[in-house]
């Protein structure tokens, strides 16, 4: 029987067995994107540690923010993200009021990155155009496997998260949605934690940094079998589902790189949506620190054309950059990945990106 020192020796162990995705060779990195790496790695153990170590089981969920300064998966800047973990063959009531965040949308998802055999996707999703409120802007909603009148979340055999997605138009004057859970098979307080079980969590917690790092650099590195660097393309609709995708989220991909001297200017042609935004994050598909630089441009706060075009100037920091008026920061990077958003669009325009000299501009 292990003893809490084999528990803890392991869990260091497997640590170790995580750093290991900074270094893959599949991946051109700096020494600049390995130290960002390790930071990232960080993060995951961070991610790890509160995802799973936090549990207090599925009858008993809670709805828990993104741990501060985690990032993975080209996470949008514009987001608030929340998650709560559950167990499908129970039903759950969400209630709260909508409040005046731009777009509210809610995943039923399965992707257990300790696990990555278990990354399977999405089942059911809803958003806030096909759902009813009140005058206030309350609403209740039900996740179960079997419908149910209202607003429903649809939940597979396999789910095991809600989570939901808010997208900010303008973070200074939106209210994200408040938010409720329960688990209608709940009965009295949650159980004190389990020595027998807590060892698994823990390396549970562990392995998500193992799992998620290398999950998403195998995403990255698949982005050269679709397009060159300094283009983007548009994944399949079911594959992008099946990762976990809002399926009314359509999302360009693509790798960039630009040197000291250089700029790209990347023309969108906007069409009919809800929302949309680019973005830039680094090799390890994580947002830029958006907190100090602009490193992102959405529908709100974007510099149209007359013919509604949008324009963005992609570059460092220097006087004819700061000048144009959506310019997107490389943050001090030399190469990355990138995305356009279009969400509830009608149709998805490709994006045209063109490499020119800065003192040409």
């Amino acid at each position: 029987m292990a003893t809490e020192q084999d528990i803890w020796d392991a869990f260091c162990d497997q640590l170790k067995e995580a750093g290991k995705v900074i270094m893959r060779d599949d991946l051109p990195t700096t020494e600049f994107d390995r130290a960002e790496g390790l930071r990232y790695m960080a993060r995951l153990t961070k991610a790890g540690l509160d995802t799973f170590c936090e549990l207090t089981g599925p009858k008993y969920p809670v709805l828990r923010t993104q741990a501060d300064m985690v990032k993975m998966g080209l996470d949008n800047p514009d987001n608030y993200y929340v998650g709560a973990s559950i167990n499908a063959k129970y039903d759950y009531k969400i209630t709260g009021n909508r409040g005046t965040i731009h777009f509210l949308g809610f995943a039923a998802q399965a992707q257990n990155f300790a696990a990555r055999s278990k990354v399977t996707g999405g089942a059911g999703h809803l958003n806030h155009g096909d759902m009813e409120f009140d005058a206030e802007g309350n609403f209740e909603l039900i996740a179960s496997q079997t419908p149910k009148p209202g607003n429903w979340l649809q939940l597979g055999p396999e789910t095991s998260q809600i989570l939901v997605r808010q997208s900010f138009l303008d973070k200074l004057t939106e209210k994200p949605a408040t938010l409720q859970i329960e688990c209608l098979q709940a009965e009295g307080p949650p159980p004190p934690l389990d020595p027998a079980r807590f060892g698994n969590q823990l390396m549970m917690a562990a392995n998500y940094g193992t799992g998620c790092g290398n999950w998403f650099a195998d995403w990255v590195a698949d982005f050269a079998n679709h397009a060159p660097e300094n283009a983007m393309y548009l994944p399949d609709a079911e594959k992008h589902r099946s990762v976990g995708g809002d399926p009314e989220v359509r999302i360009y991909l693509g790798r960039w790189r630009l040197a000291e001297d250089e700029a790209m200017i990347i023309t969108l042609h906007p069409p009919e949506c809800d929302y949309w935004n680019f973005q830039l994050a680094n090799i390890w598909a994580e947002s830029f620190d958006y907190r100090f630089a602009q490193v992102h441009i959405n529908s709100g706060n974007a510099s149209y054309n007359d013919d509604g075009s949008v324009e963005l100037l992609i570059a460092g920091d220097h006087a004819a950059s700061r000048a144009h008026a959506n310019w997107i920061s490389t943050a001090h990077l030399e190469h990355g990945i990138m995305g356009v958003r279009w969400v509830r669009a009608k149709d998805h325009p490709q994006p045209h990106c063109k490499v020119v000299k800065l003192a040409g501009l």
